[in-house]
């Protein structure tokens, strides 16, 4: 009877060890790090607490925007790439911006790096709830390619003439603020608008001692007399760039308070030639292999069989004018009609 009840005992203690273990696994905390956190983790730059701006969250890598569970070797339907492949390339990501008159766009963009084969960590902003719906219905499950909702205030879903100025600089001058939080965890930044075309990997191009790289509006390689293009820009974490593009914010933002909507390109280009905040170290993109829309699209400079690596449709202005050359010359990869909620 006694040796019974030992066993009887025994078999309490058993159940209550295992029942108390499985209540600690529920309340154990699940660690699951975003792309950001990740990354960080791997680069020695330090930053002071609360300096990142909360514009927006960047998606978690091994999670896809529906909470599925992405595997390792799962290519995703705009990219065309794995997880493995991102971690391949690890402290870098790929942003860029839209609204909804500009989810084509940003979807045949996307197609162009995928026929590149250029796996690169990519954020995509959407600026209003259709874009970013539309945009989640394309970017699925894809490890490369994760889409947020703008938290600095939603935009108008069409696309303004420039003289309404409000809306069409109030999307662009949102911009610096995206590249800014990224930088400020220690991630380099490709910032690219969505009219750009890949025809080969730009990275090799992004090799080298210096805080950004950008492609000048003037053929003169004096850094002084340059305007710069602000549609295509590789930034390293570097303190000389976070302070720039702090300042650049900065002057934006009080812009704005003033009722004041000026051109972001322009005020980046007024302080890279007056040297403020800080001096930065520039790289310059060659002409010939970032072209501009009007250079690329001349039927003269297309018989000079130039190595184009990127395309910008900037200077051709609006919408419909972009579509038609992109159709014109076979670089046109989607379906309007499909595009429909």
């Amino acid at each position: 009877m006694a040796v019974e009840n030992l066993y009887k005992v025994l078999f309490f203690l058993q159940s209550a060890a295992f029942t108390l273990f499985i209540i600690n696994s529920y309340r154990s905390p699940i660690s699951v790090h975003t792309p950001v956190e990740r990354l960080r983790a791997q680069s020695h730059c330090e930053r002071k607490p609360n300096e990142t701006r909360e514009i927006f969250v960047t998606a978690r890598p091994t999670v896809s925007q529906t909470n599925e569970v992405v595997p390792m070797v799962f290519r995703g339907p705009l990219s065309n790439c794995s997880l493995a492949d991102i971690k391949k390339r690890p402290g870098v990501v790929m942003l860029t911006t839209a609204n909804l008159a500009f989810v084509d766009v940003v979807l045949n963009m996307l197609e162009s790096v995928r026929r590149v084969g250029v796996c690169i960590n990519t954020t995509v902003i959407a600026e209003d709830r259709k874009a970013y719906d539309l945009l989640l219905k394309y970017a699925k499950s894809d490890p490369a390619v994760h889409v947020q909702l703008t938290n600095s205030g939603e935009m108008d879903v069409i696309e303004h003439p420039r003289r309404h100025r409000s809306q069409y600089y109030g999307i662009m001058n949102k911009r610096q603020s995206y590249m800014l939080a990224l930088l400020e965890q220690g991630l380099e930044v490709l910032f690219s608008d969505s009219d750009t075309y890949w025809f080969r990997d730009p990275f090799p191009h992004f090799q080298g001692d210096f805080d950004m790289c950008l492609r000048g509006h003037t053929p003169t390689r004096i850094i002084k007399k340059t305007d710069f293009c602000a549609g295509f820009i590789y930034l390293k974490p570097t303190n000389a760039t976070i302070q720039f593009v702090r300042g650049w914010v900065g002057v934006l933002d009080s812009n704005k308070k003033k009722g004041s909507y000026t051109a972001d390109q322009s005020v980046m280009n007024g302080l890279l030639k007056a040297d403020k905040p800080v001096h930065v170290n520039i790289k310059m993109l060659e002409e010939n292999l970032f072209p501009w829309g009007p250079t690329f699209f001349d039927s003269k400079w297309q018989k000079e069989n130039h190595p184009t690596v990127v395309m910008h449709a900037a200077s051709i202005r609006g919408h419909p004018a972009k579509l038609s050359k992109f159709k014109a010359f076979g670089m046109w990869h989607v379906n309007e009609k499909a595009l429909m909620l």
